[in-house]
């Protein structure tokens, strides 16, 4: 059976983004995410068949187990493709490079187990909203393009699937990837 899948950092209090996710919701043509669904997204793999989702997360425990548990902070503010037309609205997630290196080394070994994923260029950030039609993000980005709102310690990532219904997404931990030494 096809299942949706994705991998993921959990973010690890997101009540601390329930003022962010209000202001979203107030926006127009704009659909908030739910906060029980924050995360940022390593990578994003799509439909696969469910029996390789043990070879998934060997692929993800190969490509973390030299990584040490590491402290990331949420803040600032964007969106996807950009201000002027925008269909994704987020919040950052930092250190940049740190997070990148991951979903790299995350890819390259997919890539080297012959597991297809979609290789868009990542960008660390949490989904906080949707656009459904034109949007003025203009307010959005200017309250919060300088916010910080937690750090936390990334010690997993999660193998999760999504399964989509009239209401969005429904997402679901498949597995927990321990990083590094909490391994």
């Amino acid at each position: 059976m096809k299942i949706r899948m994705f991998l993921s950092i959990p973010v690890k209090d997101p009540s601390v983004l329930k003022g962010v996710l209000e202001d979203v919701g107030r926006m127009q043509n704009v659909k908030a995410s739910p906060i029980s669904q924050m995360h940022i997204t390593v990578r994003f793999i799509g439909d696969i068949d469910d029996g390789k989702t043990k070879k998934v997360v060997r692929c993800i425990q190969d490509a973390v187990a030299s990584t040490e548990p590491f402290t990331v902070t949420i803040a600032g503010a964007g969106c996807f493709p950009n201000a002027n037309r925008p269909s994704v609205i987020w919040i950052g997630a930092k250190p940049e490079g740190v997070l990148k290196g991951i979903a790299d080394r995350i890819s390259a070994i997919l890539k080297a187990a012959n597991i297809q994923f979609d290789e868009k260029p990542f960008k660390s950030h949490i989904t906080v909203g949707r656009c459904k039609g034109p949007s003025d993000v203009s307010g959005f980005l200017e309250k919060y393009s300088d916010s910080e709102f937690q750090s936390f310690l990334c010690d997993e990532v999660l193998v999760m699937r999504s399964e989509l219904g009239p209401k969005g997404a429904k997402h679901t931990v498949l597995e927990r990837v321990p990083i590094g030494k909490s391994a």
